[in-house]
C-alpha cells in the first residue's frame, strides 16, 4: 500500500472533523461533503479505507465516493499539489480510480401508491402539521403520510432498519427524477424524534437533490439546503447533503441557511464563492434560521422571501465581504 497515502490522509485530519484512524488501512471522519447530521454532531460516515494499493473515500450518508487524491483537491488544493509531486517522485502517478458499482433497489411506484397524499387527509392530525408550517397547498398533493416509516423503508430497502424500535409515522418527501420516478425520499418525524429527518436512498447513484421534476433548466434557479424550504420559492431546488457545487453555476443562486455561528455553513459559503457562484447572504434584520421559520415567524409569502434573496445576492469580491460580515452576527 502506498505510504504516500497513508502520509496525506494524516496530512488533512486537521481538515477533517471527529477524524479517527481505525486501522492501519481505514479512518473514519465526519462527511465533507453532505456535512453527515446537522442533528448528531457524534455522526461520523466517512472512511477512508484501501482498495488494492491505494486509499480511496466512500460517505455512507450521501454515497459519494472518490480517490484519497480528488478528496485531498476538494479540500486543501496546495496540500493537493504537494501530494501529486510526492507520487509523481516515487513514480506512483497512475492512482487506478475505484469503480463504484452500487446496485440500485428496484423500486416498485406502487410503494409510494401504499401511502396517503396529504391533499386526502384534510381530517386527519398530520394535516395540522403542515398547515402551522405554512406549507403551500398546492404541494399537498406531493407529499404523503407514512405511519410506520421504518417498517414501510424496509419493504422497499431491505434490512434498512435491522432493528425496529419506537417506530413511529412521519411525512414523506420524494425525491423524483426529470421523468418523475423517485430515487430517494426524506422522512420527517412530526415530533422530536431524533433524527429529525432520514434521507433514504433507492438509487445510489443519484445525488440527493430534490425539484428536479419541476425545476425549469432555462430560468433563474435557487438552490437550497431544505426540500421544505424549496418549496416556497419558484424554480427551486435542494441539495439535502448534497455538494451544491456540483450543481449547476449560470443561472443560478445559491442559498444557505441563516446560520452564521455554523462554520461549516461559513466554510461552505466560502467554497461556493470561490467557485465563482452567485450567493445569498442573509441581512442581518432577519434572525430565523431557514426560510420555512421565517416564513411561519415573519409571516412572510413566497414572493416576500424571493425579493429578499434577490436584493441580497452577491458574487465574488462583494460576497466575500458580505460573508465576513454576516458570520459576526
Amino acid at each position: 500500500m502506498s505510504t504516500i497515502d497513508r502520509q496525506y490522509i494524516l496530512l488533512l485530519s486537521p481538515k477533517l472533523e471527529r477524524f479517527k484512524k481505525k486501522s492501519e488501512d481505514l479512518f473514519n471522519f465526519r462527511c465533507p461533503h453532505c456535512g453527515d447530521s446537522k442533528t448528531n454532531k457524534s455522526k461520523a460516515r466517512g472512511y477512508v479505507y484501501r482498495v488494492k494499493n491505494d486509499l480511496f473515500y466512500k460517505c455512507h450518508n450521501c454515497g459519494i465516493g472518490q480517490s484519497l487524491g480528488n478528496l485531498i483537491k476538494s479540500l486543501d488544493p496546495s496540500l493537493y499539489k504537494e501530494y501529486v509531486m510526492a507520487r509523481y517522485k516515487t513514480n506512483d502517478t497512475n492512482t487506478p480510480k475505484p469503480d463504484f458499482k452500487f446496485k440500485p433497489v428496484k423500486f416498485d411506484d406502487k410503494k409510494l401508491k401504499e401511502l396517503k397524499k396529504f391533499s386526502e387527509l384534510e381530517n386527519h392530525p398530520s394535516y395540522k402539521f403542515l398547515l402551522d408550517r405554512k406549507i403551500p397547498k398546492e404541494h399537498f398533493k406531493n407529499l404523503y403520510l407514512c405511519d410506520k416509516f421504518m417498517k414501510w423503508t424496509n419493504s422497499i430497502v431491505p434490512n434498512k432498519f435491522p432493528n425496529i424500535v419506537n417506530d413511529h409515522p412521519r411525512l414523506i418527501i420524494p425525491f423524483l427524477d426529470v421523468h418523475g420516478k423517485m430515487f430517494a425520499y426524506q422522512g420527517r418525524s412530526f415530533g422530536n424524534e431524533n433524527p429529525r429527518y432520514f434521507t433514504i436512498k433507492i438509487d445510489t447513484r443519484k445525488k440527493s437533490v430534490f425539484g428536479l421534476d419541476r425545476v425549469n433548466l432555462n430560468e433563474h434557479i435557487y438552490i437550497v439546503e431544505g426540500p421544505l424550504d424549496s418549496l416556497f420559492l419558484p424554480n427551486s431546488l435542494a441539495v439535502a447533503g448534497s455538494d451544491m457545487m456540483s450543481m449547476f453555476r449560470e443561472n443560478t443562486t445559491i442559498v444557505f441557511d441563516n446560520e452564521p455561528r455554523n462554520k461549516q455553513i461559513v466554510d461552505k459559503m466560502y467554497k461556493v464563492i470561490d467557485a465563482g457562484f452567485n450567493i445569498c447572504v442573509w441581512p442581518k434584520n432577519i434572525s430565523e434560521k431557514d426560510i420555512n421559520d421565517m416564513v411561519i415567524s415573519s409571516k412572510l409569502n413566497t414572493m416576500e422571501i424571493k425579493t429578499i434573496i434577490d436584493n441580497n445576492t452577491y458574487t465574488k469580491l462583494s460576497a466575500l465581504q458580505k460573508v465576513n460580515d454576516w458570520k459576526l452576527c
